[in-house]
């Protein structure tokens, strides 16, 4: 499941940024966070001189009995097309899958 989400946000990340134009590829890291303990969460986010934002949070849900732990994540992205229109995906991930949600929000 983790190696899922992972892969997801990293084809989602190659996506977007195959969709923006080429002067943001000159765009750089403006704001970085991140923090993991190593066992059972972590978490990140970032922001980039050219407005687009990342977060995303997993922790580990433990399993019943002896079963093994689930990792819980949420997250989302954000970004201005070039149509001038400010996007944004969040999502969550778990047992039950990964749910996406997209809205425009400017």
């Amino acid at each position: 499941m983790k190696f899922c989400a992972v892969l997801l946000s990293i084809c989602l990340l190659l996506g977007i940024s195959q969709a923006l134009p080429a002067d943001d590829a000159q765009a750089e890291t403006v704001r970085l966070e991140s923090e993991n303990n190593g066992v059972d969460k972590y978490s990140f986010a970032y922001e980039t001189s050219n407005g687009i934002t990342r977060d995303e949070e997993g922790v580990l849900k433990p399993g019943e009995g002896d079963a093994e732990g689930v990792l819980a994540v949420k997250g989302s992205t954000s970004w201005t097309a070039p149509d001038g229109k400010k996007y944004e995906i969040s999502f969550t991930a778990d047992e039950t899958g990964y749910h996406p949600s997209f809205k425009l929000v400017a």
